[in-house]
């Protein structure tokens, strides 16, 4: 996501902040190295859950889903604005017009949750935002008490933490974002990989057309075959992540859930096969030993 940030956003001013938590110390090395040497300003934030505590995850979440919460504490003071990018995203665009976006007093820009996102959360479409890429007005969310406000609610309503942090997030800012363009968070269901999504006719809007035509920010948000770091990923616009991989120390990764080589799964399906037959003929062979007199 940072090489392809950097490729369409090489601004000298650019201020990038990469916020982790538990991550291998040779891996984070060559994380710094790279970037260091990538981009103008970079800075290594560590996250600690100290401040989180109470928030309830479960399931496959961790405590590190409700870092986007600690951005008005972990920010330098000095930072009023910032655009929170998801790693799993692809920048194909420049970010400058996102950037001069007038917020109009709001506290964050933000894209509507898609539909069938917010029926699954009770929540009326266009009333509802995906928190994956956020214009954040800093200061604002340092005067809404967000996380104190956001702990009440996730401990009096786990039920409705669906998606952890973004629902937190839902609730401290209801009716306080702005509705950006689709373009600037161009989800799955926009490229027909929320079968469900089509099965409802849904005719896309003139921004989601754009979207899909001319994305600025690619959001792979989705289980792991929608990921395109997953050999069975079907997302049309997947190319755009692995060009930017192999311009990055990762660029010899494997991919994850490769399909092995045709022989290797007939080779397993025919041992698997001579086991089955072998195994009945033994137990074929115990009931008529049972059965002799």
């Amino acid at each position: 996501m940072l090489h392809s940030l950097w490729v369409h956003n090489q601004d000298p001013d650019l201020d990038v902040y990469l916020i982790y938590d538990n991550v291998d110390s040779e891996q984070l090395g060559i994380v710094a190295s790279y970037l260091h040497n990538l981009l103008p300003r970079f800075s290594l934030l560590q996250a600690s859950s100290e401040p989180l505590d109470g928030f309830p995850f479960n399931g496959h979440a961790t405590i590190a889903t409700y870092f986007r919460l600690l951005l008005p504490e972990i920010l330098p003071m000095s930072v009023k604005r910032v655009i929170f990018i998801d790693a799993d995203t692809t920048v194909t665009n420049s970010l400058a017009p996102l950037w001069q976006l007038s917020l109009q007093g709001k506290a964050l820009g933000a894209i509507a949750e898609h539909h069938l996102s917010c029926q699954d959360h009770g929540y009326e479409y266009g009333r509802y935002f995906n928190a994956g890429i956020m214009l954040v007005d800093l200061e604002k969310w340092r005067q809404s008490n967000l996380l104190e406000r956001g702990r009440r609610f996730a401990r009096s309503n786990p039920d409705r933490l669906r998606h952890w942090d973004q629902d937190v997030l839902n609730h401290v800012f209801e009716d306080d974002w702005l509705e950006i363009s689709n373009r600037w968070n161009a989800c799955p269901h926009l490229f027909g990989l929320t079968r469900e999504y089509d099965s409802i006719g849904y005719q896309f809007t003139a921004d989601e057309k754009e979207a899909v035509s001319n994305p600025a920010i690619i959001h792979f948000a989705g289980p792991g075959p929608i990921k395109p770091w997953n050999a069975q990923c079907k997302h049309p616009l997947k190319e755009h992540y692995l060009q930017a991989r192999a311009a990055t120390p990762w660029a010899d990764t494997p991919l994850d859930d490769i399909r092995p080589a045709a022989w290797v799964i007939a080779y397993k399906q025919a041992v698997f096969r001579m086991k089955c037959l072998i195994r009945r003929r033994l137990i074929g062979q115990a009931s008529g030993t049972q059965a002799t007199p």
